[in-house]
C-alpha cells in the first residue's frame, strides 16, 4: 500500500514539474533562508544555470544589488504570512530593462508552519511598453508631438489647481499662425504641415522645462507657463513671434505668428481664462498681425 502511494505521489510530482516547465512564467521556490530549492525550466533559462547549479543560491548571485534587496524585503512578507504582488523593474545597467509581476505566497508544512516562499514572475515588458504608448497616444497631437487640446485641458485645470492652493502666477500663450489657410492653398497642405511641424519644435525647444507647449487646433498652439507673471510671459511670446519670423521654412520661405497673452485672476474659471487669451489673440490679428498683444 504505501509502496503504491509512493508510486502515485512520485507520478504526480513527476506531471507536476513537466507542467510547470510548460508554464511561461518563471515559478520558484525557496526556503527560509531564502535560498532557491526549486525552479521552473523558464527560471533556469533566465538565470543560464542547471538546477544542480541553481541549488541553495541566493538573489545576490542573479540580481543587481538593489534589485536582489527588493526581491529579498517581498520575500520576507511572505515568510511572515503574507501573500504579495509586485511589479519588479530589473535594470542590469544596459538598455534590456525589463519589468516583472512577482506573485509570491507562503508555503506551509504539514504541521501549517512557514518553511517558505512560493513565487511566480511574468515577464510583463511588452505589456507595459505598450500600455505606455498607447498613453503617450492618447496625450499627443500625431503630427507635431507636442501634447494635443485633451491633454492641455488636463494641465490647465492642474495648474489652475495649483493656483488656488499656492498663489503663483500663471499665464498662457495663445498662438496662431497667419494666413495659414494661403499657405495651404498655396503651397499644398503636406507643405503646411511641414510648417506647422517646423513651428511645433520651436515652441517646444524654446520653453521652460515647467512650461507645457501643444497644439490646440489647426495652426493655433497653446502654451502653459506655470510661475510666470503677465511681463515674463509676454517677453517669451515675443520670443516665440521673433523665432517664428526669422525662421526660414524650406517649403513656404516665411512664416509669421500672431499671439495672444493672459494671465489667471482670481475669478477666472478655464474658460474665462482661455477666453481672455483667445480675445488678446484677436486684438493682435486686428492690429496688423506678426505681433504680440496681452489682457
Amino acid at each position: 500500500m504505501s509502496s503504491s502511494k509512493g508510486n502515485k505521489d512520485s507520478l504526480l510530482l513527476s506531471g507536476l514539474r513537466t507542467a510547470l516547465d510548460h508554464v511561461p512564467s518563471f515559478v520558484y521556490v525557496k526556503n527560509r533562508k531564502l535560498e532557491y530549492v526549486y525552479a521552473n525550466i523558464q527560471t533556469l533559462k533566465l538565470f543560464e544555470c542547471t538546477m544542480e547549479e541553481l541549488y541553495l543560491a541566493s538573489d545576490g548571485q542573479f540580481f543587481p544589488p538593489e534589485t536582489a534587496q527588493k526581491i529579498k524585503e517581498n520575500d520576507l512578507k511572505a515568510l511572515s504570512g503574507e501573500s504579495t504582488e509586485i511589479e519588479l523593474i530589473v535594470n542590469d545597467g544596459s538598455a534590456n530593462k525589463r519589468i516583472y509581476l512577482s506573485v509570491n505566497t507562503p508555503v506551509y508544512s504539514d504541521t501549517n508552519h512557514i518553511i517558505g516562499v512560493l513565487g511566480i514572475s511574468t515577464d510583463i515588458t511588452t505589456q507595459k511598453e505598450l500600455a505606455e504608448k498607447a498613453i503617450k497616444l492618447a496625450k499627443t497631437d500625431v503630427l507635431t508631438g507636442l501634447v494635443n487640446r485633451l491633454e492641455l485641458d488636463s494641465k490647465l485645470n492642474q495648474e489652475i489647481q495649483r493656483y488656488k492652493r499656492d498663489q503663483e502666477p500663471l499665464s498662457i500663450i495663445l498662438a496662431d499662425l497667419d494666413h495659414f489657410k494661403t499657405v495651404n492653398d498655396d503651397f499644398g497642405h503636406l507643405a503646411g504641415d511641414k510648417c506647422l511641424v517646423q513651428v511645433a519644435k520651436i515652441f517646444g525647444s524654446h520653453s521652460r522645462i515647467v512650461d507645457t507647449a501643444g497644439r490646440w487646433g489647426g495652426e493655433e498652439f497653446l502654451i502653459l507657463c506655470p510661475q510666470a507673471d503677465l511681463k515674463s510671459a509676454i517677453a517669451q511670446a515675443e520670443t516665440y513671434r521673433s523665432l517664428i519670423h526669422d525662421h526660414i521654412f524650406p517649403e513656404v520661405k516665411h512664416v509669421t505668428a500672431s499671439l495672444g497673452v493672459t494671465t489667471f485672476q482670481p475669478n477666472d474659471t478655464l474658460e474665462t481664462f482661455v477666453d481672455r487669451a483667445d480675445q488678446a489673440l484677436y486684438k493682435a490679428k486686428s492690429l496688423g498681425r506678426n505681433r504680440v498683444e496681452a489682457l
